[in-house]
């Protein structure tokens, strides 16, 4: 334990040291958004026949001092994600942005460190920094960046996970993002536009954005191995992440520490079916089906509690009880090269749809293709073309109608806002990525949704982007 402890404390100093150095005076330290899978691998790894070496010598000490931690049953790693995106054509303005996290995560196995069979504990936290391509440029509804939020240092995963019977079963307690394991495509996560993440409909029609980066909240999740082939999910978290009150809900959880417990309930279920249970990670075949309601109550999006047009009325909206939301997803593998189990082309799609009379969007549709190694000799590089369709719902349409009719302001939403995204990773060593992006936005806020160009109408955008991932 002492030589456990000393190790930890190792890696740790490293760390700190490694990012005030990289990013100058002042910088922050934070911590990771992407938890282990569902079903983690052994953290007990044999360590690689050759150590890695980095550009810089406190980097291969941190390395080597994490290996050993690894081998003891603890896992810490630390990332830095960099990235410019520029408005070349449309939207709010033109002009770049820069936009940055650094990401961090610890993952104990508590049977290696202390005996305690089948369990796992894990934490996370990140640090925010920069200004975003989506509220300084471009207006749009679903963010140009996964990593795009109000810029501050949060607390995100906290939990304790016990596994039975061989992990059939396996229960979660804590605080988490819905998306750590719900409603994912796994060849969605190539892409960088925030609705192959997180869809942008329940992003924007629960409170708070429900529990979304950067924004965890208190969950129970049960997950269910019934077959190889068959898995079956059940979550409940607490309904709204952020604190009652005016403006940016990321600013009223500004360090992530709310720990709320006292609002209404969100529920998820999904059903996973995987004909194909040895498939590579990277090129998997997946079905999945699933719900989710939330017990809040919604605003209307057109009448007020008399029926009345909200656009003419001084009253209150008319109030829903509940929401909720169907969906679908599919991860499917097309072609793999001959000889090379982790290299192919894979599609993806997922669609949702919920009541448009209390919801912003009731419709979401996404979808794209994955090419893992492109070239043969590049196994790890990965390019990918895809789209993502958020639906106006008729009520919501409807309300921008009549408020153009009563007050001569504004025009009528469009019917959807859609980006097309098309990314390029590439593996440049064993610890940096490069990823250059192109998006182009249409409908950039549906023509009108308040946003931080106001009401107007903007544009289509076109957007070029390029992200660095740092793995230390």
């Amino acid at each position: 334990m002492v030589s456990l402890r000393k190790h930890l404390c190792a890696v740790v100093a490293a760390g700190l040291v490694g990012v005030y150095c990289s990013a100058g005076e002042g910088a922050s330290f934070g911590l990771p958004i992407e938890p282990p899978a569902a079903t983690p691998a052994p953290t007990n790894e044999q360590p690689p026949a050759e150590p890695e070496t980095f550009p810089l010598d406190w980097l291969t000490a941190f390395h080597n001092e994490r290996q050993k931690l690894k081998d003891a049953g603890v896992t810490f790693s630390l990332h830095e994600r960099s990235e410019v995106f520029g408005d070349v054509a449309g939207g709010g303005r033109r002009g770049l942005s820069y936009n940055g996290l650094t990401i961090a995560k610890l993952d104990i196995d508590l049977d290696a460190t202390m005996g305690w069979s089948g369990a796992e504990f894990f934490t996370s936290a990140f640090d925010i920094h920069g200004h975003g391509p989506s509220r300084s440029l471009v207006g749009n509804q679903q963010l140009l960046s996964n990593i795009e939020a109000t810029p501050d240092l949060k607390l995100f995963d906290v939990w304790l996970e016990q596994r039975f019977f061989d992990k059939k079963l396996m229960l979660r307690l804590g605080q988490e993002g819905a998306n750590d394991e719900l409603m994912l495509t796994a060849y969605g996560g190539l892409f960088l536009n925030s609705s192959f993440g997180f869809p942008a409909l329940p992003a924007l029609d629960l409170p708070s954005g429900g529990p979304n980066y950067p924004l965890a909240t208190p969950f129970v999740r049960a997950l269910v191995s019934a077959t190889d082939n068959v898995t079956v999910v059940a979550a409940l978290f607490n309904g709204n992440p952020a604190p009652a009150g005016p403006g940016d809900p990321q600013s009223r959880d500004r360090n992530g520490l709310a720990f709320r417990l006292n609002d209404h309930v969100l529920g998820f279920g999904e059903l996973w079916y995987s004909p194909d249970t040895q498939a590579a990670a990277n090129l998997p075949t997946t079905y999945k089906l699933g719900a989710w309601y939330s017990t809040d109550n919604f605003a209307d999006q057109r009448l007020d509690a008399s029926g009345a047009p909200l656009a003419a009325s001084a009253g209150p909206a008319l109030r829903h009880r509940g929401d909720w939301a169907v969906y679908g997803i599919v991860d499917q593998k097309i072609w793999q090269r001959e000889g090379a189990n982790d290299q192919g082309i894979g599609v993806f799609v997922q669609a949702m749809g919920g009541p448009g009379d209390r919801n912003l969007s009731n419709f979401f549709i996404e979808g794209g293709v994955n090419w893992q190694a492109p070239f043969k000799e590049r196994g790890d590089d990965a390019f990918g073309i895809a789209f993502s369709y958020l639906g106006i719902s008729p009520a919501a349409r409807a309300f921008s109608a009549d408020l153009a009719a009563f007050t001569g302001v504004g025009s009528r939403y469009a019917s959807n806002e859609t980006v097309l995204e098309a990314t390029y990773l590439a593996t440049v060593t064993s610890w940096l990525t490069l990823q250059p992006d192109i998006q182009y936005v249409i409908n950039p806020g549906a023509n009108g949704i308040p946003g931080p160009f106001g009401t107007r109408a903007l544009p289509n955008a076109l957007v070029l982007g390029l992200r660095a991932t740092f793995r230390l």
